[in-house]
């Protein structure tokens, strides 16, 4: 067992809440028993709320605005309410439920998630609460966001700052508003959405009368509110994209897996014992393929045991419960930075190695990743039809961390699919990094460019060459082995291993490809440093990524231009005019080849480099950057002139020319620099 093992199995504790927290969320409101409960006083015949009721609980007038100054009192006055709320609702059958509260749920544009909700609360599993919690207030920051846009223009990204506008008070009234304030409004509420998304909430600890009350309100808002059922909806979020990408990485776990994953879960210290509910009913619901649901419980118990082992690994165990209002939570964000707040070294990377953290950030934080809970926890997903992929991909991170910090010797288990996992996140390489997607991108440029050898030709003896001018095609031939060569020496420095001798392909040699495509596979399959890069270093690569990003946009361009005109040159349909111009594109295609192939070169050069940008003085950083917005520009144009509506091939190869000249001065400069720099 590691050190680190130990220490969090002997880091116990029944609440993650902080003492203020925790007697705000679990005492305050339920002390005063002495108020009337009766429902009758604030349900109305619909089951739902009378506001003017509510308003007179909370010892308030509608023209205070929503704002709240005490939510302590405030708390403590609602009580009663939620009592009397949770009371009602728990006397009706699932059908009068449904009855009563189905038509006022569809203005939330996630109807069938709140009555899921409603029935959740009704059961006697205390994982069900937070469950329905967590869906609630997901959905419901997803629908306000949308009822904010009827009238706003930009939606605040946090569920606080919404709750705070204008907009939101002027449709629902101050007494509404005032009631979601004390709900999930800031820290100093009861804060119900984020202790519950975060991770820190215990079975059973939040009260089901809050949840219920929430559920209610939104009933009401709806009830009371005609208009909402003419909101428009965003569109949910669509992952496919990243799920592609994730569904290669780990096996697809089977009911045959779930028993051995069931004693994982029961032999880690990974796991707080407090929080073994969550985990089995997050097991039980993938089981039953209910993958929203398990996706739900297990994101924040996953942030929940990182807390810990931050915890642990940073000397700090108060940073393992609910900060007080002044303070920050410690949530993913500052566990997976690489300092503390405190401005010192965070030792969660060098505790995990560089491929958890990556499976980490490539799930969590990465823009271009899935970042699955902050979508999750914000409603931009589809709750209902989160993919099986995606649900399986975050039960593997988990096994993985569980299987890390076993607080016993769990090969006895003999399961395959844990050695599997185990072994897929020890070998894991970032997906979602900027630079491993401008690699993923190369590849597919160079896919791209070596479709050009089937571009289909007209007959040579069809073809008038009259345009052609075989002076010039030698020269710029020669400027581009030229490039070429002093590319390889300035690879070759870096890769001693590459190939200095490596050529450019010759569109009518097919074999040649492979000679140039190899060494460049080889390039790019060197290892690259992706956890906590400098910024500098993000927007080199940022600008590399728009180089080739055009650069297979031109290739693609080239191919599907020359395809229709061969197509129209087979069927006699292009005009003398067009059929001088398909032939200048044809004499053109070697030359910006040439250009695309360097380009594609110096691209593995500054990934190669990356790692160097510190020792680069700010005036070599500065004519690197002009050289490579010249590059940009380049291709920038390519993708212009080798459009369908334009066709300027003579233009294509002056700036093909001037970029592999200015490609060759560049890397002559370079290595004389290097050359000069060695003695």
């Amino acid at each position: 067992m590691s050190t680190t093992t130990e220490q969090l199995r002997q880091l116990q504790q029944d609440s993650s809440l902080s003492v203020n927290v925790r007697k705000l969320v679990c005492e305050v409101g339920l002390n005063d028993t002495s108020e009337n409960s009766d429902w009758s006083l604030y349900i109305t015949d619909a089951g739902t709320l009378r506001w003017e009721a509510v308003e007179r609980a909370l010892h308030r007038s509608s023209s205070q605005g929503s704002h709240v100054s005490d939510y302590h009192t405030a708390v403590s006055r609602l009580g009663p309410v939620c009592r009397a709320v949770h009371a009602y609702l728990s006397q009706l059958s699932p059908t009068e439920r449904r009855s009563k509260y189905s038509p006022h749920l569809t203005w939330t544009g996630y109807g069938q998630i709140f009555e899921e909700c409603f029935d959740l609360l009704c059961t006697p599993d205390q994982t069900d609460c937070a469950l329905s919690l967590l869906q609630a207030t997901a959905a419901l920051e997803r629908a306000l966001g949308d009822v904010f846009l009827m009238q706003g223009s930009q939606c605040p990204s946090l569920l606080r700052d919404l709750l705070a506008t204008r907009e939101l008070t002027d449709i629902f009234g101050s007494t509404a508003m005032s009631c979601l304030h004390v709900l999930i409004g800031p820290p100093s509420s009861l804060n119900l959405r984020n202790i519950a998304w975060h991770g820190f909430l215990s079975p059973g600890e939040v009260p089901d009368m809050y949840v219920s009350f929430l559920l209610v309100v939104v009933a009401t808002l709806g009830e009371q509110t005609p208009f909402l059922y003419e909101v428009s909806h965003r569109t949910p979020l669509d992952l496919s994209p990243q799920l592609q990408h994730l569904e290669k990485v780990f096996p697809v776990l089977q009911a045959t897996d779930l028993p051995v994953l069931r004693d994982v879960i029961h032999q880690t210290a990974f796991i707080q014992p407090s929080m073994m509910p969550y985990w089995e009913k997050a097991l039980e619901k993938f089981s039953d393929q209910s993958y929203g649901h398990s996706l739900l419980l297990l994101l924040p118990q996953l942030e929940h045991g990182l807390r810990r082992v931050f915890a642990v690994m940073n000397n700090c165990p108060q940073r393992m419960m609910t900060a007080e209002s002044s303070v920050l939570y410690t949530t993913c964000d500052e566990i997976l930075s690489p300092t503390l707040q405190d401005g010192s070294t965070n030792h969660m990377s060098s505790e995990l190695g560089d491929s958890y953290m990556e499976v980490l950030l490539d799930l969590l934080v990465h823009p271009e990743g899935p970042r699955v809970r902050d979508h999750a926890s914000h409603g931009e997903l589809d709750l209902m039809a989160i993919p099986a992929v995606l649900a399986n991909h975050v039960l593997c991170v988990c096994l993985a961390f569980c299987v890390r910090y076993a607080s016993t010797d769990i090969s006895w288990l003999q399961s395959e699919t844990a050695v599997h996992v185990d072994q897929v996140v020890q070998r894991y390489k970032s997906l979602f990094h900027p630079t491993a997607l401008l690699i993923q991108r190369m590849h597919t440029c160079l896919e791209s460019m070596s479709a050009w050898f089937q571009v289909p030709r007209p007959p040579a003896d069809e073809l008038s060459r009259d345009q052609s001018n075989p002076a010039e095609e030698a020269a710029n031939n020669q400027d581009a082995r030229q490039a070429m060569s002093v590319l390889n020496m300035a690879i070759h420095k870096v890769l001693p291993s590459h190939n200095s001798d490596s050529s450019l392909a010759d569109l009518s040699a097919p074999h040649s490809w492979q000679l140039y495509k190899t060494p460049v596979c080889v390039c790019l399959c060197e290892p690259v440093k992706t956890i906590y890069r400098p910024r500098g270093e993000l927007e080199l690569v940022s600008l590399l990524r728009h180089i080739i990003h055009n650069s297979q946009t031109a290739s693609q361009n080239i191919q599907e231009t020359a395809e229709q005109r061969c197509e129209l040159w087979r069927n006699r349909k292009l005009r003398s005019r067009q059929r001088e111009n398909y032939c200048r594109m044809l004499d053109s295609l070697q030359t910006i080849f040439n250009g695309l192939q360097l380009v594609v070169m110096v691209t593995v050069h500054h990934l190669l480099t990356l790692g160097d940008q510190g020792q680069l003085g700010s005036s070599q950083k500065q004519k690197q950057k002009k050289f490579l917005k010249g590059i940009l520009q380049y291709v920038e144009n390519l993708v212009s002139k080798t459009s369908m509506d334009q066709n300027k091939w003579e233009e294509c190869c002056i700036l093909t020319s001037a970029a592999i000249n200015r490609i060759k001065e560049y890397y002559n400069d370079y290595i004389s620099t290097e050359h000069s720099a060695s003695f």
